[in-house]
C-alpha cells in the first residue's frame, strides 16, 4: 500500500511499505504505520456509528448539548395569501437533560439569535430585524424552556414550555419525534429529533402588516445532540 501526499512547492512525500519512486522523499516506516493503523480506526470507528433505537426509553440518561453544526430551525408565514415566507435562524443554541425511567422530569433550555435570521433576501431581512418586526437590537435571542413533556408513544411526545420573544413570554407546546439515537462519528452518544411548534406573532406583539402577512407562525425544528 502506498499514499502520496504533495507537500510545499512540488515536494512530493511517500508513505509507503516499498521503495518510493525517484524524486519522492521517503517517510519513516513507524510514521507510515501509524497513519496507516490511524486510518484503519477512523474507518472502523466510522463502520459502527449509527442510529440503534428510535425508542425514547433507550436513551441513555443524561445531559445533552445541541450539535449546531446539524440543527435547523425556520419559521413559516403565509403571504398575502400567495405564498409562504420562510425565515431562518442559522445560530441556536440548546441543551436537554432526559431520564428515561423519569421521562416527564426532563429539561430542555433552547436559545435562538434572532439577528441571525435570514430569507436570503437582503432588504427583507433588514426589515424583519427592524424594530417593526423581531427588533433585533432590542431583543436579540428568543428563549424556550420546557415546563413538562409527555410521552405519546415510543418515539412521540408533547412538550409543554414557555415561549419568550421581544420580551414577552407565553406558552407554547411542541410535538416532538425522535429521529434516532446511537453513537457518533466521533463514538460520543447522539439523539436526533424533529419538532413542531405553532404560535400567534401578535400575542407576542409583532403586529406589524397583520392580517396581510399571516399572524400565525409555523416552525420546524430539527436537532442533533450529543451526550456530555
Amino acid at each position: 500500500m502506498a499514499l502520496t501526499i504533495a507537500g510545499a512547492g512540488s515536494q512530493i512525500f511517500c508513505i509507503s511499505a516499498l521503495p518510493c519512486r525517484a524524486g519522492e522523499m521517503s517517510v519513516p516506516r513507524p510514521l507510515y504505520l501509524s497513519v496507516i493503523g490511524a486510518a484503519a480506526a477512523l474507518i472502523a470507528q466510522s463502520a459502527a456509528a449509527g442510529v440503534e433505537t428510535t425508542d425514547a426509553a433507550k436513551i441513555p440518561a443524561g445531559a445533552y448539548e445541541l450539535d449546531p453544526s446539524h440543527a435547523s430551525v425556520a419559521a413559516r408565514v403565509n403571504h398575502l395569501g400567495f405564498s409562504t415566507t420562510t425565515v431562518r435562524f442559522p445560530k441556536v443554541s440548546a441543551r436537554f437533560v432526559y431520564d428515561p425511567l423519569h421521562p416527564q422530569a426532563s429539561q430542555l433550555d433552547v436559545t435562538v439569535e434572532t439577528a441571525s435570521l435570514t430569507t436570503d433576501w437582503p432588504e427583507r431581512d433588514r426589515d424583519l430585524k427592524s424594530p417593526a418586526f423581531f427588533n433585533v437590537a432590542a431583543f436579540p435571542t428568543a428563549q424556550y424552556t420546557a415546563n413538562a413533556l409527555t410521552p405519546l408513544d415510543a418515539s412521540h411526545a408533547r412538550v409543554d414550555g414557555q415561549l419568550t420573544l421581544l420580551g414577552v413570554t407565553r406558552p407554547v407546546s411542541m410535538d416532538v419525534a425522535l429521529v434516532g439515537s446511537g453513537l457518533g462519528m466521533m463514538n460520543d452518544r447522539r439523539a436526533g429529533f424533529s419538532a413542531h411548534l405553532q404560535f400567534k406573532r401578535s400575542d407576542f406583539g409583532m403586529k406589524t402588516f397583520l392580517p396581510a402577512v399571516g399572524d400565525t407562525v409555523d416552525v420546524a425544528i430539527d436537532a442533533e445532540f450529543a451526550k456530555k
